[in-house]
């Protein structure tokens, strides 16, 4: 009993009252400075444009601190790690894809992170070390934190304060988004609507791009309202009136643009097969007589389009492009993710309107039917089925090859039309080859790089830089394609009577070298970058260089004209042959491309005419371009052609 009453009074001593005083002390200031690394550390890889995001950054440091400290400890505890590990392994996610991509993701876009699991590796190799020092700092600095929140019981005056700091930090971060906007209006005023869109208030509340947000209001505001507006926002019923709302603006959009009129390439290839190739990173300065004699002759006999750009819309490159080619829509600008609406009437794609003239409906690739969902994804839009190489035997170089396609039977049944390989049962064709040649990463170790330098051995050194190299290697690969391609058609004796249309998902982005790609491109500006190959050829076919400036929506117009399908247009994009269209191509981020030059950022960042873009044209393709943005979504949020169908 008596050392119990000598320890209680050791422990009431002034001396150890200071010392807890001061480990409660130190516990504080440590746990609202990591909250505030965690935005040091985003910025450092993230580059924010204002000053603002580390003002929100600083609020809700003080707003999450307040509330770990007026929790019991243990309760305090876990709220501090779970928030504090929450945003910074968000954080270290955003900046690592940043890195690689550009850009930012939604949260919902991890969705797809499945996908990128297969060349992760490659990936993380290309972080510098700088980056893995700093995040395992990070890291480390929230075990710290967990180790000093404060012990010992929370006096009432003490959590009262606490709360009361969290609740000052909460009204700030109410109230500071709207002083920045009305110091923005009072500063440089709105002159259009556009001009208010491109502020930081449309990127706050219009939330086109995930990076523009963060320049903003910094990496913990971001997650918060990417989490609200796009997570558990859209399923409230005030959204879905919203939404229904607006549904008479589509078809206003539809009517407000002038009628299609037949042109001189009007059912030009009527009747015949299609086989559309989507050309993995196939970028425009890799179609060469050397590189690719095949692609290059096929492009120069056949309707070359010189200016086409494939936009990136959405966070996965290669399956928008996939989805736009077949279905005319981009993927969601709006962090919604694209497999939800796979219940959508698809019925106006490209193989649904060929399979209702009695053609078959096939798709081609080796990856499996779970990667990009495609085993949902291509029968939703249209296919009869989506054809894995590997459940048909393929297996080592064959999966590595394009042309292993070519080589097996049972694969050239269905190609062909059928189980049977006779088609009697279909009228014609249509089958879409995803090719993988070109795929990232370009270095000699990488297993395609490997397997394109053993075929072409004479590639390795050949340029001095050994990323040029392997994309050049796999550039002849995916050329490959295309030779045993036509030989396989006209052995099936179908070489006559089919349209072959080629098409690049995006641009070689997973070169690390970006300054040597801009340079292979012959481009200053990288929105230039998105430009790429795209063609139709035929036998004995028109052999037509179109100029117009495209992008890939405007692929399924443009077919649905060349082979005189019936249909009203009602598509994003236009016919590439229709002389009321401008042509353009228009970008998520609110840049856009004209034959007069190119607009990013409210600037004009590149002049193709003497004169540029005019005042005039600015005004109207800035207005032109928040329309088509809202549209592509809406298409897809109110199922348009699955209510037109209805009658609704």
């Amino acid at each position: 009993m008596g050392n119990k009453k000598k320890r209680e009074a050791r422990t009431h001593t002034p001396a150890s009252a200071r010392r807890r005083r001061g480990l409660a002390v130190l516990g504080a200031v440590w746990m609202l400075l990591s909250y505030c690394c965690v935005e040091w550390y985003a910025s450092l890889w993230l580059e924010p444009e204002y000053t603002t995001a580390h003002m929100f950054g600083f609020l809700w440091a003080v707003a999450l601190t307040g509330v770990s400290l007026a929790l019991p400890r243990w309760t305090g505890k876990v709220v501090y790690g779970l928030s504090f590990y929450f945003f910074a392994i968000f954080a270290a996610v955003q900046s690592g894809y940043y890195a690689v991509f550009g850009r930012m993701m939604w949260l919902g876009d991890l969705r797809y992170a499945g996908e990128g699991g297969a060349f992760m590796n490659d990936v993380l190799r290309g972080f510098s070390t700088q980056w893995w020092i700093a995040t395992v700092a990070l890291m480390v600095l929230g075990c710290i934190g967990c180790f000093l929140v404060p012990r010992g019981g929370r006096p009432g005056r003490l959590r009262a304060a606490c709360l009361m700091a969290a609740l000052a930090a909460a009204v700030g971060l109410f109230a500071y988004p709207q002083a920045m906007f009305r110091a923005d209006a009072n500063g440089w005023g709105y002159q259009s609507e556009y001009r208010r869109a491109m502020s930081r208030e449309g990127a706050y509340t219009a939330l086109y791009d995930a990076h523009k947000l963060y320049e903003v209001c910094g990496i913990y505001q971001t997650t918060v309202k990417d989490l609200w507006e796009h997570s558990l926002y859209p399923k409230t019923p005030m959204y879905r009136r919203q939404v229904e709302h607006r549904a008479a603006e589509l078809e206003e959009w539809f009517q407000s643009r002038p009628a299609h009129e037949d042109n001189e390439m009007t059912g030009l290839f009527e009747g015949k097969n299609v086989v559309l190739v989507l050309m993995e990173s196939m970028d425009d300065w890799l179609i060469n007589k050397t590189d690719t004699p095949t692609i290059y002759r096929l492009m120069n006999e056949g309707i070359n389009f010189t200016n086409f750009y494939t936009a990136d819309f959405g966070s996965v490159r290669t399956f928008n492009s996939e989805f736009c080619a077949n279905t005319g829509l981009y993927l969601p600008t709006n962090g919604q993710y694209a497999f939800d609406y796979c219940t959508n009437d698809f019925s106006e794609s490209l193989p649904s309107r060929f399979r209702a003239l009695g053609y078959s409906a096939q798709a081609f690739h080796y990856n499996d039917v779970t990667f990009y969902n495609r085993g949902v994804m291509e029968p939703a839009m249209g296919y009869e089925a989506y054809n894995c190489y590997k459940n048909f035997g393929m297996v080592g170089d064959a999966l590595l090859s394009d042309t292993g396609l070519f080589e097996n039977g049972a694969l050239m049944q269905k190609f062909y039309g059928g189980e049977s390989g006779k088609a009697e049962n279909y009228t014609g064709f249509f089958n879409f080859i995803i090719s993988r040649s070109a795929h990232m990463t370009y270095t000699y170790d990488e297993e395609l790089s490997r397997f394109a330098l053993g075929q072409y051995p004479w590639y390795q050194g050949s340029s001095g830089h050994e990323e040029v190299d392997c994309l050049r290697a796999k550039a002849r690969c995916c050329d490959d394609l295309f030779t045993y391609l036509l030989r396989s058609l006209a052995e099936n004796g179908h070489l006559e009577d089919t349209v072959i249309v080629g098409v690049a998902d995006h641009y070689a982005y997973g070169m690390q070298d970006q300054q040597r790609l801009m340079e292979e491109s012959g481009v200053s500006e990288k929105l230039l970058r998105e430009k790429t190959p795209c063609f139709i050829w035929s036998y004995g076919g028109p052999d037509v260089t179109v100029d117009k400036t495209l992008n890939t929506s405007d692929l399924l117009p443009t077919l649905i004209n060349l082979f005189g399908l019936d249909g009203d247009y009602h598509y994003l994009g236009q016919d590439a042959f229709d002389e009321g269209y401008p042509g353009y191509a228009i970008f998520q981020e609110r840049s856009w491309i004209t034959a007069s030059g190119a607009y990013e950022d409210g600037r004009v960042i590149a002049a193709f005419t003497d004169e540029g873009p005019t005042d005039e044209e600015i005004k109207a393709m800035n207005d032109l371009t928040d329309t088509y943005l809202r549209m592509n979504n809406l298409l897809l949020e109110l199922d348009y052609y699955g209510r037109r169908n209805a009658g609704t």
